[in-house]
């Protein structure tokens, strides 16, 4: 049974490149009626005539046309395949650049990185860490191929797939004397610290507390970039915040900070990794990516 195969493929493109039978057989290293005959079986097992035969030269077909635009495709990524496992096979070195939201970044990240790298330690990693804004526009921007964010994206050139299950919890110092449960109307009675705009974080919380009505009225004090720094400041203040549970995990463990509940309410969020559509991924993002969605944390 007659196939189209990776070899036929070529032998069309180039006859169809050269616009000539013999300018082919002559690149490609074969006899004329070689080609002649490849590009026979092929017209015969499509159903189709490829090419127009002139006195000088040949030309597509408009079926040829479409067979030449997929042709040139599957031959792209039959080289692109070859070249990716050859490089990992001969060890070469090799680049992963990411973009980070800064608490993926910063507390999620490294555990992750750390581990794969031990298992690929001749690659050179590069990681950006920002808020989810910046990190969208850099993959829109091809600045990377993969984002990790912490924010929902509208945008309709990325795809997004989730990866983590976060939840933003609600923190004060042990010595704060709000009590241990309050109501989300009583959130505007106390000074907040918060993240900055275009945070992911920030864009969440906000997101929910506006369902409440109860947004405009609170008393943001002060915006602080790191949510490292502003558990630190929580400490040693009687500000709130509202920060994800695994940035404060091991202060709530000493007990250098508590956690305040509110009644019927609580905030959860997925960490998601977008690319842009139909990009493609070199095999050591992939690699990355399917570690990724395996890892837990």
């Amino acid at each position: 049974m007659e196939v189209i195969d990776y070899h036929r493929l070529k032998i069309f493109k180039t006859v169809a490149d050269l616009k000539s039978f013999s300018k082919a057989a002559e690149l490609l290293f074969l006899a004329q009626p070689t080609v002649t005959l490849q590009i026979k079986k092929l017209e015969n097992y499509l159903g189709i005539t490829l090419f127009h035969r002139k006195k000088n030269e040949v030309e597509l077909t408009e079926e040829g046309k479409i067979l030449y635009k997929y042709a040139e495709k599957i031959l792209e990524d039959y080289l692109l395949m070859e070249k990716e496992l050859l490089s990992i096979k001969e060890n070469i070195k090799q680049h992963l650049t990411i973009g980070a939201s800064t608490t993926i970044g910063e507390y999620f990240l490294p555990q992750i990185l750390s581990s794969f790298w031990k298992e690929f330690p001749d690659i050179k990693i590069n990681v950006f860490i920002s808020n989810s804004k910046e990190i969208e526009e850099g993959v829109l921007s091809k600045t990377f191929n993969i984002g990790l964010i912490e924010d929902e994206i509208n945008s309709n050139k990325l795809f997004v797939k989730s990866f983590y299950k976060d939840e933003i919890i609600l923190i004060a110092s042990k010595d704060n004397p709000i009590p241990s449960k309050i109501s989300v109307y009583d959130l505007p009675e106390y000074k907040f610290i918060f993240r900055e705009v275009g945070s992911g974080t920030r864009n969440i919380i906000e997101n929910y507390l506006r369902k409440y009505n109860v947004l405009r009225e609170l008393d943001i004090a002060m915006e602080v970039r790191s949510s490292k720094a502003i558990s630190n400041i929580v400490k040693k203040t009687n500000l709130i915040a509202f920060v994800s549970k695994i940035v404060v995990e091991e202060d709530i463990k000493k007990g250098t900070l508590k956690t305040i509940t509110i009644d019927d309410f609580s905030i959860k969020r997925d960490f998601s990794f977008i690319t842009q559509k139909n990009i493609r991924l070199s095999a050591i993002e992939n690699e990355f990516l399917n570690r990724l969605l395996k890892f837990r944390y």
